[in-house]
């Protein structure tokens, strides 16, 4: 009984952190995750952005996207309706962060931040990592720089 004790008063702190620093981190992003402070233009920016990158990625209209999302529809579900598999899809935005990273890499050494070795060092470290996990260039990024 007196372990059992123990154990609640131990985890109701920790639950409480986690709710409180939880709680901060949604409100942080804001609704939808563009931050609490986004504009509705900056909304409709991101959006009609999300939309043209999944219609050039699926290789449809942007009004298709548009009208599957209103629906409710994920991405992977419209991928299956226009008979894209999911090896496809994953191999379609695998390529597209690809070709993204390297535009980002580029810039840095363009502007003199980076040397070209160190985008290619980092290119390649990106691409065994999503090699290896399939999961090191999700939005968001790896490691919290982005890319």
């Amino acid at each position: 009984m007196k372990s059992r004790k123990v154990f609640v008063y131990a985890v109701i702190p920790v639950l409480a952190w986690a709710m409180f620093f939880g709680a901060n981190s949604v409100y942080a992003r804001g609704m939808f995750g563009f931050g609490q402070n986004a504009t509705p233009d900056e909304i409709a920016s991101r959006h009609q952005e999300m939309f043209q990158e999944q219609a050039t990625l699926l290789g449809i209209s942007v009004e298709d996207v548009k009208s599957s999302w209103a629906q409710g529809k994920n991405i992977q579900e419209l991928a299956k309706e226009k008979g894209i598999t999911a090896e496809q899809l994953q191999q379609k935005m695998k390529d597209t962060k690809i070709a993204k990273m390297k535009i980002h890499l580029q810039a840095l050494v363009d502007k003199g931040v980076i040397t070209q070795a160190q985008a290619d060092q980092r290119l390649s470290f990106m691409q065994t990592i999503q090699d290896k996990s399939g999961k090191g260039m999700r939005k968001g990024g790896y490691l919290g720089f982005g890319f």
